[in-house]
């Protein structure tokens, strides 16, 4: 009997997980006909404001009724606010979030990555993004996560210390070092003092453990190849794949 129960309960989670799946995607077909029909209408700032405004509202309601433990209807706010606005990065957020505390990351990769899909320049969705494939042990893609939202904000000391954090994980310690070096330089130039030490000491140990691979303690005119190459991971770190950096920081 409990078998049965259990198997019609995890039926019952997975027929509720297709249909949200199928929400979200009649949310987003829904706005962009909606869209198309009042293409002149919503080109005013008052009609682009107002859907907006719907949405925002809605994904209030939906992160109130989330705290309150009520999911099924946080669900539903979610949707209807990706209904009025489909380029409202919140809500992919929340609905991530909400799919997240389900215990569903599957679904929540899909929200995350529908979002990024919509909303132009979207750094959180890649964050989000990159911190749940973390989780899941999926470093290079959380990597390319985190390297995709410096590129879109260059001078976030959060992020540059995330991917950072990242690259010391996966071993690519000549990328780290160049991210150190370009968040010490961006702290300092900020004035924040703490960040900055903070950074330059990470740098200094990285620095360490790079040892001769470190173009920048080796000097010189003929750094070779590989020197040649952390040089210009050290400039501008967020060019190229890990798999690249730790390739050529061998």
């Amino acid at each position: 009997m409990c078998a049965a129960q259990c198997v019609d309960a995890g039926g019952a989670g997975r027929r509720a997980r297709a249909l949200a799946a199928a929400s979200l995607a009649v949310a987003l077909l829904h706005g962009a006909a909606l869209a198309r029909a009042d293409e002149a209408a919503l080109a005013r700032a008052d009609g682009v404001g107002w859907a907006t405004a719907q949405a925002a509202e809605l994904t209030r309601q939906a992160e109130a009724r989330a705290a309150a433990g009520e999911a099924d209807v946080a669900l539903q706010r979610y949707l209807e606010a990706v209904r009025f606005d489909a380029t409202y990065g919140p809500a992919y957020l929340g609905l991530g979030a909400l799919y997240e505390r389900a215990g569903d990351p599957r679904e929540a990769e899909r929200a995350y990555t529908v979002g990024l899909d919509h909303v132009s320049g979207f750094v959180e969705g890649h964050r989000a993004r990159a911190a749940l494939r973390s989780r899941e042990g999926r470093r290079e893609e959380a990597i390319a996560d985190l390297e995709a939202a410096v590129t879109l904000r260059g001078d976030d000391g959060g992020l540059l210390q995330e991917l950072a954090a990242a690259y010391v994980a996966a071993g690519a310690l000549p990328a780290a070092l160049g991210v150190a070096r370009r968040l010490s330089a961006i702290a300092a130039q900020a004035g924040d003092r703490a960040l900055a030490a903070a950074a330059t000491t990470q740098a200094r140990a990285l620095s360490v453990l790079v040892g001769e691979a470190d173009p920048v303690r080796a000097g010189g005119a003929d750094r070779g190849p590989v020197r040649r190459a952390l040089a210009r991971y050290a400039a501008a770190p967020a060019r190229g794949s890990a798999a690249n950096r730790r390739r050529e920081g061998r």
